[in-house]
């Protein structure tokens, strides 16, 4: 420990005051993140206890990035894979949580939980990435956030207008699988004094490259601005998105093989239709108080339908959504120290309900349930600076979730169900260097169990008395600027996990189960990230990530007897984002940008018993050139066609989910 220690103190070490100040092109861009719940104060990296990670509009543009998912497939501690089949709905999660059966990771789009009530399910289509200002990544248990944050938070701030005057942006797009988009914007101050106004629509259609694995979405956005000086700031936004999408699913082995592009059972399709109003606010006041708050109302409409070999389903689901976060931040000092104290309180109603019709071997069913649930919560973390290189920091959350239930076939399957927790973190920062920062963390968090992993599977499989996951999320690591042209940072993570909720076979001698807590699982691992400008020509990164995801404890579950030790199913031991742009002449960018994920074993091979899904490189090319008003870029997605596929299942035989070959997608864009 004293030799890594004395290593990093040799890398970090200051440079002597008589060299030179660098150059502005050979200097790394400030970075600041989100220090509280809601967007007020910012707070530099190096006094954080913990990673967070910052992804810019400029960096999402040089990735070439059609969907959110993919700039987040290069960032570390990403679990990505695609298990319906279609370009837009791709499954994220973080650190080892492999959404299975519910993801453990919470999105947050200006403020506001889009994970949906029901199921927590994050449907990334419908947040419109040509509107992204900023993504934060914040792996590990994001304590401040609130329930089902176990795995971390990916926090996206959308664009503000502009001050100095009117603008505009028309893009359009197209590729192959018939792939189309077309974008318009505009954005710029009101005739109205202190106001300002976006506005975007996009349109976006695919064949896709598989047969049924197309889709069509239409976005809109619009946002309403206020600023007065600095210390007033509110906007007003409404977003709308429907889409259709069709889900190709998996392919059994025997056919894989034979042709990537089929489909086995098609027919599946998700349709969506979507309204979300959000108001920020932010107000300074006297004596180094701020207020922020936020408010929200969504209607999502989701219609689904399933084709299987000897069975269908077709689920409506309709979820109405509203509430709000007010928090109060005092930035000053205590006893003539750096302080920063932050008190907030949310509250969600949610109301949800689902129609699900169809056959099973013949036999028909029908679902007709309700869901009312209320969520509160309230917070206070604490962030105090010992001395200007040692940063204490700490808090605490209480979470409160209530459920009533109503089975409006079978009232004898309703119910209530509340639970309530109080989570603490705790941080401390050290700075023996102005580029070097040493920290640890602790941290605690809980999941709560669904509606339907507690009520909505029959007498069989209905567990009321199920409680919620705790996670304990344990932190070291460092981060600094080497030099003024590289940013590096490592990180070190343990998270054991209780009480975690899969279906488990309850009598073994009629191989019946239902829900049920078990013990123990565990995630630890390791993030390693390299960030480098070279002057003017070029520019590079290079992320990685092991990760273990194992059972902690022995337990039967339906795919067979799982042993202390064996994997989580869908997470990769190894994920690796790398890439590099480069600008060999003024307003043109060359790009290289690449992407590794280790195998990882199959959906319901909990045992390991099975053919794994096997690892793969990805590497994508991108050419753009950018004149006067004018951007043209080109991308070339799977350069070395590989074959590969980023999700199985084992049923009767593996199940594989394939990723497109070699593709093409260009397009042009016109600001003025």
């Amino acid at each position: 420990m004293h030799l890594f220690f004395f290593l990093l103190c040799l890398i970090f070490l200051p440079k002597s005051s008589m060299a030179a100040e660098p150059r502005q092109d050979d200097t790394l861009a400030p970075v600041v993140v989100t220090a509280t719940r809601l967007k007020d104060v910012e707070e530099q990296p190096s006094r954080i206890p913990g990673n967070a990670i910052v992804v810019t509009s400029e960096d999402i543009q040089k990735l070439g990035a059609k969907t959110v998912q993919e700039v987040l497939q290069y960032q570390p501690g990403v679990v990505l894979y695609d298990q319906l089949g279609n370009e837009f709905q791709s499954t994220v999660d973080l650190r080892g949580f492999n959404a299975q059966p519910v993801t453990a990771t919470s999105i947050f789009v200006d403020g506001v939980r889009v994970n949906e009530p029901d199921f927590n399910t994050i449907n990334f289509d419908l947040i419109p990435l040509e509107d992204v200002d900023r993504i934060e990544i914040l792996p590990g248990t994001a304590t401040v956030f609130g329930r089902n944050a176990l795995g971390g938070v990916i926090n996206i701030t959308t664009k503000r207008a502009r001050r100095d005057k009117p603008r505009f942006t028309v893009e359009a797009g197209g590729g192959s699988f018939s792939r189309q988009k077309y974008n318009f914007t505009t954005d710029g101050p009101l005739p109205v004094p202190n106001f300002d106004y976006y506005f975007g629509v996009t349109r976006e259609l695919t064949d896709g490259f598989r047969d049924a694995s197309g889709g069509r979405i239409t976005r809109m956005s619009a946002k309403l601005g206020y600023r007065l000086a600095e210390d007033t700031d509110a906007t007003l936004s409404y977003t709308h998105v429907q889409d259709h999408l069709k889900q190709a699913g998996s392919l059994p082995l025997s056919i894989l093989h034979r042709n990537r592009e089929a489909n086995f059972t098609p027919g599946d399709f998700s349709d969506t239709d979507l309204h979300l109003v959000t108001l920020n606010t932010r107000q300074k006041l006297p004596g180094g108080f701020s207020l922020a708050l936020n408010g929200f109302v969504r209607d999502n409409d989701m219609l689904s339908f399933v084709q299987g070999l000897s069975s269908n389903s077709r689920l409506s689901t309709a979820v109405l959504s509203g509430g709000g976060t007010v928090q109060l931040t005092h930035a000053g000092s205590l006893l003539r120290k750096r302080n920063r104290l932050s008190l907030g309180a949310e509250y969600a109603r949610n109301r949800f309900s689902i129609l699900n019709s169809g056959a099973f071997s013949g036999f028909p069913f029908l679902t007709k349930q309700s869901t009312r649930e209320n969520v509160a919560g309230v917070y206070l973390t604490d962030s105090f600076s010992i001395f200007e290189s040692l940063v204490l920091s700490g808090g605490f959350r209480y979470d409160r979730d209530s459920f009533d239930f109503t089975d409006k076939l079978d009232p004898s399957l309703s119910g209530t169900k509340a639970f309530h927790r109080i989570s603490p973190k705790a941080g401390l920062v050290y700075i023996p260097f102005r580029n070097l920062s040493l920290f640890f963390s602790y941290s605690e968090g809980i999941r709560t169990p669904t509606v339907t992993e507690m009520f909505a599977q029959g007498p069989f499989g209905s567990n009321p008395n199920l409680g919620s996951m705790k996670s304990r999320n344990y932190e070291a690591g460092a981060k600094g600027r080497l030099h003024d042209w590289l940013d590096a940072a490592l990180n070190l993570f343990y998270t054991p996990v209780r009480d975690e909720i899969l279906f488990v076979v309850t009598d073994p001698a009629t191989f019946t189960g239902r829900n049920e807590n078990i013990s123990r699982t565990l995630r630890r691992g390791i993030e390693a990230s390299l960030k480098g400008r070279f002057g003017k020509w070029a520019e590079a990164f290079v992320h990685y990530t092991v990760t273990k995801a194992t059972f902690d404890t022995d337990v039967l579950l339906f795919s067979g007897q799982v042993r202390k030790g064996d994997d989580l199913p869908l997470v990769p031991r190894h994920r690796v984002g790398i890439g590099v742009h480069i600008h060999p002449v003024d307003k043109l960018t060359l790009s290289l940008i690449g992407s590794y994920a280790g195998s990882r074993f199959l959906l319901n091979d909990e045992p390991n018993k099975a053919k794994k899904v096997a690892d793969y490189f990805v590497l994508n090319q991108r050419i753009a050139y950018e004149a006067d008003h004018w951007l043209a870029h080109v991308t070339i997605n799977n350069l070395t066609n590989r074959k590969y596929s980023t999700f199985g299942v084992l049923s009767t035989e593996p199940f594989f989910v394939p990723a497109p070959g070699i593709n093409v997608f260009g397009g042009v864009t016109f600001r003025y």
